[in-house]
């Protein structure tokens, strides 16, 4: 029932109350179906207002545009909405409720500190999560619990709805993709070599709960808790040493 459902239960219960269980029962599925419709349709723009995303023009980032526009291209997708976190922890993310309404992310640390062969591999991993219709899940998840995670500080159930080992598959159908697979490793490599986020910083604890399971890194603040698994960085940039 997710967030949805809060608000349908509190109609529900006050009708029940005033007019007896038959109303409450009518309104709780109203208006909990109203809101998961409203989710469904409104996921990107919350999550992205969650992120404090903002939109990028090719005037401000041509290399990222030009980057974008080649692997779309390649992957057979349409040219996903390009925004831009401003914080110096360099990440990326892709949203959307299908292929063709994908919005990919990054911050201005990841922009700052890759090359263009690095990008390009960076880039690749986001489209393969359009690709391979992961963007939804994603969008939905952060809307849904984002009031579990903001009052609890966890984050265990929006990794279960993206799902382990998301990221790992993407490095590889990415590494499957580009011209020069060791971009994508190099690019993984500077990541894990960014600053600590700052307070405040979207990637900052607990704020980082709401969205952590999205980001091509989910462990910039807590990379130990996951070392050795499928999910760390290390791991996921060993295994792209085969390539």
């Amino acid at each position: 029932m997710g967030g949805a459902g809060i608000p349908g239960i509190v109609v529900g219960a006050v009708l029940t109350a005033v007019a007896g269980w038959p109303a409450g029962l009518v309104a709780f599925g109203l208006v909990t179906v109203l809101g998961a419709l409203l989710v469904w349709y409104r996921s990107t723009a919350i999550s992205l207002r969650v992120l404090g995303a903002v939109p990028c023009r090719p005037d401000d980032q041509p290399r990222l545009f030009n980057v974008t526009e080649g692997l779309c291209a390649t992957f057979g997708l349409r040219v996903p909405e390009l925004w831009i976190v401003d914080d110096p922890v360099p990440n990326a993310c892709t949203l959307g409720r299908s292929a063709h309404e994908a919005v990919l992310v990054v911050t201005a640390g990841l922009l700052e500190q890759l090359d263009l062969i690095g990008l390009e591999g960076l880039i690749a991993h986001e489209l393969a999560h359009v690709k391979r219709h992961e963007t939804v899940l994603a969008g939905v998840g952060v809307v849904v619990l984002w009031p579990y995670a903001r009052l609890t500080g966890r984050d265990e159930l929006l990794r279960a709805i993206v799902g382990p080992g998301r990221e790992y598959r993407a490095d590889q159908l990415a590494v499957a993709t580009v011209r020069y697979p060791p971009g994508l490793r190099d690019a993984l490599a500077a990541v894990a070599g960014g600053p600590a986020p700052l307070a405040g910083s979207v990637f900052a604890v607990p704020r980082l709960a709401r969205t952590r399971w999205i980001w091509v890194d989910p462990d910039p603040v807590r990379r130990a808790e996951h070392e050795g698994t499928i999910e760390a960085l290390s791991v996921r940039i060993a295994a792209l040493a085969e390539w």
